[in-house]
């Protein structure tokens, strides 16, 4: 039987990269030290509720799209297969300190509309221009660790003039001459687990991927449910590829084309490592000595205390932001059972599955590269350059899944990368 390639680690990243590399003609063993798959976004039990964790809107589905339609059935039908179909989302409700409310849509003639008639011309101007600028730096930030692989020495000072590196959504916030839609610019860096003074400011470019794509949401029957049956797709996909997963099976030790769990060593003939870097380099030892240096400073991003809330009256189903000075409250209204969930990153906590934390665009390099220092492993997690969203991480799984194949075949299965729809 041939080597097969090793996936350490059953992280949104990982279930990615396993179901390209078995779709790709590859042998896959994933190894899940959990009892279920999925990372930080698996369900998990709040009290007597199971909670899923995934955001409920989705303002990127292209990746998810990507990932189905290649390992398998495309999206559309998978969702189709399953009764589920991806629907159009309201727009959010923006809640702030005064009291006051914003339902901004993600459409541009919708946005000025609101905008224009609730705060003036000049506010409605000025958001507008911020948006198209951030189109700009998506364009830019697609070929630093999105959608291509970038060396560390990929963010040129060319790259930062680009993206106004030493600006910082704080920056930003302030530039908008407008305290609510600020909040609605801050809310992007404490979403990520960072601090707005601290973001680089082109980290904003998910107010423009809103607008670029739109908002969706995950619908059975009509009626929105959470996201979490979209990760059991996935799951079932790796089960179609024939993907073999061990659950509750902890790695213990890396090596140059081995991996050893406990009492077992598997020989590979490439590793995949979708952990966080901290537990990477611990796994590795003396060969990731560098990455461990880079990372003796950075402190894990921050993850929301997730609660449940049976409410009585319901609100309206969607999701409301209350902002405030030290963070959001995001809550998601399903109509199921009536249930609201809250995403509280007022008291957030450091989860190092979540990424690193931000303290400036020095942070970039402080990222975990593509290829680690350890031959033939690659490293994909919600810490690479594509960021920590969840789109993100399957963004990563796929980068690392062009890399092992082009290493292993010589092929190159790159997409071409045109207008990627929503």
């Amino acid at each position: 039987m041939s080597k097969p390639v090793v996936v350490v680690g059953g992280s949104l990243a990982g279930l990615a990269a396993a179901a390209r590399l078995a779709k790709a003609g590859h042998r896959v063993v994933l190894l899940e030290r959990e009892a279920r798959l999925g990372g930080r976004w698996a369900a998990r039990a709040v009290g007597s509720v199971a909670v899923d964790p995934l955001p409920t809107v989705f303002t990127f589905p292209a990746p998810w799209r990507d990932l189905f339609k290649k390992t398998g059935r495309v999206f559309d039908a998978e969702l189709a297969r399953a009764e589920l179909a991806l629907t159009p989302a309201e727009p959010a409700v923006h809640r702030f300190t005064d009291g006051s409310d914003l339902a901004l849509p993600a459409e541009r003639g919708a946005q000025w509309t609101v905008l224009s008639e609730r705060y003036g011309m000049g506010v409605a101007t000025r958001w507008r221009d911020l948006l198209d600028e951030l189109d700009s730096s998506w364009q830019a930030l697609r070929r630093l660790g999105i959608e291509a692989e970038a060396p560390d020495d990929a963010l040129t000072a060319r790259a930062r003039a680009r993206l106004r590196a030493r600006h910082t959504v704080e920056d930003l916030a302030r530039g908008i001459g407008e305290p609510h839609l600020a909040e609605v610019i801050r809310s992007i860096a404490w979403r990520m687990g960072s601090r707005p003074e601290h973001t680089p400011a082109w980290h904003a470019v998910r107010l423009s991927l809103e607008r670029t794509f739109g908002r969706w949401t995950m619908a059975r029957a009509g009626t929105p449910i959470g996201a979490g049956a979209l990760l059991e797709l996935l799951v079932q996909r790796l089960a179609t590829r024939g993907v073999e997963v061990e659950l509750e099976t902890r790695a213990t030790q890396l090596e140059p084309y081995r991996v050893t769990a406990g009492r077992t060593s598997l020989a590979a003939a490439a590793v995949v490592v979708a952990t966080n870097p901290w537990t990477f380099t611990a796994l590795a030892g003396h060969p990731e000595r560098a990455l461990a240096r880079r990372l003796r400073w950075a402190r894990p991003a921050l993850v929301p205390l997730v609660e449940v809330d049976r409410e009585r009256p319901f609100g309206p189903p969607g999701e409301t932001v209350h902002h405030s000075p030290s963070g959001p409250v995001v809550t998601y209204r399903l109509p199921k059972d009536d249930l609201a969930i809250r995403h509280d990153h007022v008291h957030g906590v450091r989860d190092r599955s979540a990424g690193l934390e931000w303290a400036s665009w020095r942070t970039w390099r402080r990222l975990p590269p593509l290829r680690a220092a350890t031959p033939m492993t690659f490293l994909a997690s919600s810490a690479s350059r594509a960021g920590n969203d969840p789109w993100a991480e399957l963004l990563s799984g796929a980068l690392a899944t062009y890399a092992v194949h082009e290493a292993l075949t010589g092929a190159d299965i790159r997409p071409t990368n045109r207008a990627l729809r929503p």
